[in-house]
């Protein structure tokens, strides 16, 4: 049934990274690599099997004297049934490949699967500004909803005092106002199109219906809650945590696999194989019919073979090629991580910085907005006493207005900026909230 659904920041970050289309490709990519090592596993057991059979009809047999010798010819007038099998396999016992082949699929699927959790982080933070940007566009049509109100009700004040030839009020004050009014118009008109902005991303992250409506637990845009975590805690985390090292870590022990296993294939080849081959027919000699089932004749048959032999590539190069590929691939990956974990931890450091920087900017417009408070409350006071202070009134409210819209925009920003800092410790929200913040 169609109705509104209600979201608080945790469940609309869970329930966007359960829905999200994107996302879901993006998972479904490692099934491909998970099917390679259930397809190594299927031609480790028996990779070379064959089985034919052929049901039909056989001639009979009589006997002839040729030179006073009895031998079998054909009888095709005395037709029967026939059955015949035929089944060949081939196993190899190369078990030092399958092992390094299996165990360098695992490490790979192993590497994909960080990689979709890197991902996933990045979604995660997406989804995070989705939600306070929601919020923002509410504070932001509340904001100019309220800005129109006050607005207009002063209008309408400034037309009655002009009707009563209140000589404190003039028709130039009533054209000044009159001519602020686009401004407050405008910011109405962007607040509505802010939400509609955001509403058509979060429909789409959430894949909800037409019918239905989204709505947040939080009806005010306020700073986070979660404890700002330490500088050394930053680093620690992002060391310990961070999908992009295991992903590394599981890329090298790939690589490294990959590079065992060209060696390997350097090595000859050894397998076993076999064949068996089996013919009856119930059309034998029509004077004694034959009834052992495994009578030969010209006929009837079965025949076996089984061996061990030895296969060796004669395209050496090439396989040579492949392991001096497989070890500069090795190697790259071995520079990379010296660089990669001091790399990784900078940028976390250096989005530490952008949070405190942030909040220190957010915390100076919370004190300019109370400020500006008094001094709009001083104006409207000022205002009562003395009705030519119109201007003074309106400036004041205007200055109130802006710094309300300063802050929102900066509180937004500091939310924002701390979901990138959970990202870049290589933590999902989820993650963060039930971990870091019982500490």
């Amino acid at each position: 049934m169609a109705g509104e659904v209600r979201y608080d920041l945790s469940r609309f970050v869970e329930e966007g990274l359960n829905s999200d289309p994107q996302l879901a490709e993006t998972r479904f990519g490692a099934q491909s690599k998970q099917d390679k090592i259930a397809q190594l596993k299927a031609e480790a057991i028996l990779p070379t099997f064959y089985v034919g059979m052929m049901v039909g009809s056989a001639p009979g047999l009589r006997d002839e004297i040729d030179n006073g010798d009895t031998t079998e010819v054909y009888d095709f007038s005395k037709m029967g049934p026939y059955w015949g099998v035929q089944a060949r396999f081939v196993q190899p016992l190369n078990l030092g490949q399958y092992r390094a082949g299996k165990a360098a699929l695992e490490a790979d699927l192993e590497q994909k699967n960080f990689e979709i959790e890197h991902q996933v982080h990045k979604k995660d933070v997406e989804l995070q500004t989705y939600y306070y940007n929601y919020l923002l566009a509410k504070e932001m049509i509340r904001i100019a909803a309220d800005a129109q109100k006050q607005v207009d009700n002063a209008y309408e004040k400034m037309e009655e005092a002009l009707d009563d030839d209140d000589p404190s009020v003039s028709q130039m004050d009533l054209l000044n106002l009159k001519a602020k009014m686009h401004t407050v118009k405008e910011g109405v008109s962007e607040a509505n199109l802010g939400m509609k902005r955001v509403l058509l991303a979060i429909r789409f992250a959430l894949n909800m219906r037409d019918e239905d409506t989204f709505a947040s637990e939080d009806s005010v845009l306020t700073p986070r809650s979660e404890r700002l975590p330490s500088l050394e805690e930053v680093r620690d985390i992002t060391f310990r945590n961070h999908p992009e090292l295991k992903q590394l870590n599981a890329g090298l022990r790939a690589r490294r696999l990959q590079m065992d296993l060209a060696e390997a294939k350097l090595a000859p080849e050894f397998f076993v194989m076999g064949e068996v081959e089996y013919v009856k027919s119930w059309a034998g000699n029509r004077s004694i019919m034959q009834k052992d089932a495994f009578s030969e004749d010209a006929v009837n048959k079965l025949t076996g073979a089984v061996g061990f032999g030895l296969r060796y590539n004669l395209n050496f190069w090439k396989n040579w090629e492949k392991f001096r590929a497989a070890k500069t691939d090795y190697r790259g990956l071995q520079l990379k991580e010296g660089y990669a974990a001091n790399g990784l931890i900078a940028k976390a450091e250096e989005q530490y910085y952008i949070v405190q920087s942030a909040k220190e900017k957010m915390d100076a417009m919370k004190e300019s907005l109370r400020a500006s408070e008094a001094i709009l409350k001083g104006a409207a006071m000022q205002y009562d006493l003395d009705k030519s202070k119109t201007g003074d009134l309106v400036s004041a409210y205007t200055q109130n207005v802006s710094m309300q819209k300063d802050y929102y925009f900066a509180v937004c920003k500091y939310n924002v900026e701390f979901a990138q800092l959970i990202s870049k410790m290589g933590l999902s929200l989820k993650d963060f909230q039930s971990n870091l913040i019982k500490k």
